[in-house]
């Protein structure tokens, strides 16, 4: 397979003029009195180097500020690097930024058209596409409005219908899947899978390690501007894990002193964060709502969070997950902005949440909870393996079933006489 894009050696360079003066006359007065700054130069990114090959699909991932969106708006051709040079060999089109390229006082149907053509493509070409992008963004009563009255799914819908449909040979995409609803992300999703399959190169950045791991042939793990990994998605996630508990051990030395241990043992798994804001205790309650740690499988579970902000923010991304006692997820949802979902939050509070039903096979699981600042850089508060959870079995017998899910098969065999016998394995062997 050749290469559809090639970085060598390329690093990105930005003035950042600071006390910068407002008149000539102050300006010349400083050069001369020797009172004069120079402009520091902040350095982006530093001697990337690496190729995409036809048909891969390459994940880059590393904190707010390592260079990711600088990067992949050199890869798209918006901007030149201060060093080194990138090939690449067919149509690249980028979807960087909600909404970025539209004109908010155009409506989405010229937004399409004016798109399209910058693409490369004839007005005829994206007239032959347009009604079936529009359906797909889910736009049709909206796509003669002016983009300006549009929310932020319906950008994204546009946004991302407008880029996969004009078929571009390398398409890359910067976090923007994790805005909008799941149901349309799922679409999106499935159809990026649709994309790859027709031999098409995609790069993206998330900070989703479950897309980068399903998505992703291979990942880059980039550290201020550098590339200090690049591997498999499993071991670029674990990496990039790893650089998240450094920063926040400096954080918590630099905010706490060499006392504070952001890592801790306890008596059930690892606890880790800068304490900013952090996880009094979790209660697990049953369908009667008492507490417990114990359920029977496809009962309902539910989750109460007690926490503290013991240092003043402004906002906190909060996630949730159940892994089995081979740290496999069996589920995770997160709140990107608790302040988005509910508004105002406390100093200290309980966040809640129901899961109607949980449909796991009999075993010992984990709950693992989390806060986090909103960028994800490093760790409020996190348990890990701290909040046993024992599913057991819902008739009190084993299945005979095995991995993960509850599905409570049910089995037929068709005889001779075409008579039908049918059978709920479970009901059987009670």
């Amino acid at each position: 397979m050749s290469a559809v894009l090639t970085v060598n050696s390329v690093s990105k360079r930005y003035r950042i003029q600071r006390n910068r003066p407002v008149t000539l006359k102050e300006s010349i007065i400083r050069r001369f009195t020797g009172r004069y700054n120079r402009d520091n130069d902040f350095w982006a990114l530093r001697d990337v180097t690496f190729s995409v090959e036809q048909g891969r699909a390459l994940g880059i991932v590393g904190h707010n500020g390592a260079g990711k969106s600088t990067l992949l708006r050199l890869l798209c051709g918006l901007g030149r690097p201060t060093t080194g040079c990138i090939r690449r060999v067919g149509q690249v089109s980028g979807l960087l930024e909600l909404g970025s390229g539209f004109h908010p006082e155009m409506t989405g149907r010229e937004n399409l058209m004016t798109g399209g053509i910058l693409s490369g493509l004839t007005r005829r070409q994206v007239l032959a596409r347009e009604e079936e992008i529009v359906a797909f963004a889910e736009l049709e009563e909206f796509i003669d409005q002016p983009v300006r009255t549009y929310s932020n799914g319906m950008y994204l819908r546009l946004a991302f219908a407008t880029t996969i449909h004009f078929d571009p040979d390398v398409l890359i995409i910067d976090e923007v899947l994790a805005v909008g609803d799941s149901r349309f992300q799922k679409k999106c999703l499935e159809r990026l899978a649709a994309f790859r399959a027709s031999d098409k190169t995609t790069i993206l950045t998330s900070h989703d390690s479950g897309q980068i791991r399903s998505l992703c042939d291979e990942v880059l793990v980039l550290e201020e501007g550098r590339i200090v990994m690049q591997g498999d998605p499993e071991s670029a996630i674990r990496y990039y894990n790893d650089l998240m508990r450094q920063r926040t051990e400096k954080r918590a030395e630099k905010l706490f002193g060499k006392t504070n241990q952001p890592n801790t043992v306890t008596q059930y798994g690892k606890r880790l964060g800068t304490q900013e804001a952090e996880i009094c205790a979790v209660y697990l309650y049953d369908t009667q709502g008492k507490t417990t740690d114990t359920i029977s499988s496809g009962d309902s579970l539910t989750i109460s969070l007690e926490y503290n902000i013991t240092k003043p923010m402004p906002d906190i991304a909060v996630i949730f997950g159940i892994y089995n006692e081979a740290d496999i997820k069996c589920f995770e949802t997160y709140i990107l902005s608790a302040c988005t979902t509910f508004g105002h939050i406390d100093q200290h509070g309980n966040f809640i949440c129901h899961l109607p039903e949980l449909p796991l096979l009999p075993g010992m699981y984990y709950i693992n909870v989390g806060l986090y600042p909103l960028d994800w850089d490093y760790i409020y508060d996190y348990h890990w393996q701290m909040h046993p959870l024992h599913i057991l079995s819902k008739n009190g017998a084993n299945s005979g079933d095995t991995g993960v899910i509850s599905l409570r098969p049910v089995w037929s065999i068709l005889n001779i006489q075409n008579q039908t016998i049918e059978t709920n394995i479970a009901t059987q062997r009670k």
